[in-house]
Formats: C-alpha cells, sequence, structure tokens
C-alpha cells in the first residue's frame, strides 16, 4: 500500500503543480482578469521583463504537468499507471469512476499532449507555435475544468482508501494563486504610485 500511496501522492502534486501555474497565467493572461487593471505595472520597463517570463514558464510548466498527468510511460505517476494500480489492489470501481470521470476530457487531453510535446518537452523542427495551436485548439477554461475535475476525483480517491474524508491532497475550488497573483500586483500597484 505505500507505493501506491508514494504513486497517489506523487499524482496529486501534479494536479497541484498544474493548478498553480494554471491559475498564475490564466489571472495573468486571461480575459476580464488582471490586464485591464494592471497592465500598466505589468508593463512597466523595471517589471515587464518579469512578467514576459513568468507568462511563458507558467503556461509551459502548465503544459508540462498536465502531460506528467497523462503520461502514458509504464514509470510514470500518471493517472494511466493510477488506474491500472487502482485494479491491482482490487478497486476496479475507482479505476472505473477515474475513467469515466476523465472520458470527457479525451480529446482536450490528447491536444495538451500534442501541444506539449511538439513545442515545449521536444521542440519537434519544423513546428510553429501558432500552427500547433490553431491545429490543437486548447481552450483556458477547458483546462481549468480538466484540473478541477483531476483534483475532485483524486480527493475522492484518497478519501476511499485511505479513510481520510475532508483531508485533500489537491485544493479542488481554492483560487489561492489566484489571490495570491492579484495580491502581488496591488502590491506593486501602489509602490508604483
Amino acid at each position: 500500500m505505500d507505493e501506491f500511496w508514494h504513486l497517489l501522492r506523487r499524482v496529486a502534486e501534479s494536479v497541484t503543480a498544474a493548478q498553480a501555474n494554471y491559475q498564475v497565467w490564466f489571472t495573468l493572461k486571461g480575459e476580464g482578469k488582471a490586464l485591464p487593471e494592471y497592465y500598466d505595472d505589468m508593463n512597466d520597463g523595471a517589471y515587464v521583463d518579469f512578467f514576459h517570463v513568468i507568462n511563458a514558464g507558467t503556461y509551459k510548466l502548465m503544459f508540462i504537468e498536465l502531460g506528467c498527468l497523462f503520461d502514458t510511460d509504464d514509470r510514470s505517476s500518471s493517472i494511466r499507471n493510477l488506474k491500472k494500480s487502482l485494479r491491482e489492489i482490487g478497486r476496479d470501481d475507482l479505476a472505473t469512476k477515474l475513467e469515466l470521470g476523465l472520458k470527457d476530457f479525451s480529446h482536450l487531453v490528447s491536444n495538451i499532449l500534442t501541444i506539449r510535446s511538439k513545442l515545449m518537452a521536444h521542440k519537434e523542427l519544423g513546428c510553429l507555435s501558432e500552427d500547433v495551436h490553431a491545429t490543437n485548439e486548447v481552450i483556458p477554461d477547458g483546462i481549468g475544468h480538466l484540473i478541477r475535475k483531476c483534483a475532485v476525483l483524486v480527493n475522492e480517491i484518497n478519501s476511499e482508501i485511505f479513510d481520510m474524508s475532508g483531508i485533500l491532497m489537491c485544493s479542488v475550488e481554492t483560487m489561492r494563486y489566484e489571490n495570491a497573483t492579484f495580491n502581488m500586483l496591488q502590491t506593486l500597484q501602489k509602490g508604483r504610485s
């Protein structure tokens, strides 16, 4: 059971990291988020390079962590191996619940893996970012829904197997990373005025 616990914890870490990077990136770049109010602060010559790095970095890390979650390698701490492990410990019910819970996201996951593979993990020769994104449409809200669904499922598995109801491995509905980003922007804005 220690091996299963380790796998579940590693999957939860990837869900949390994907969520953190998604929330920071989406707060800084998403429509109706920080841009209208904080554009001048983020575009200040003293800070603009920082925000360019953060935007690109959180975007890439979000895809890398989601790629880890849906990796098909037998050696990875992934959803696929979590389902396999659940079946090995006699919890076909939870493996099926995990599979069915993510079924509607299969096209999105495929597109995420393609973008991650072609532009981030392997940086394929001849692939232009615009073309890869146009061919493999990924809507930011869809990514957010996928991450939240993964968090809910991981928490349910944790609760069911280890009888830890009320103890969340992954934050589900919290916007803590978005809130932290807005707090930082407010502090920056106050310091600039």
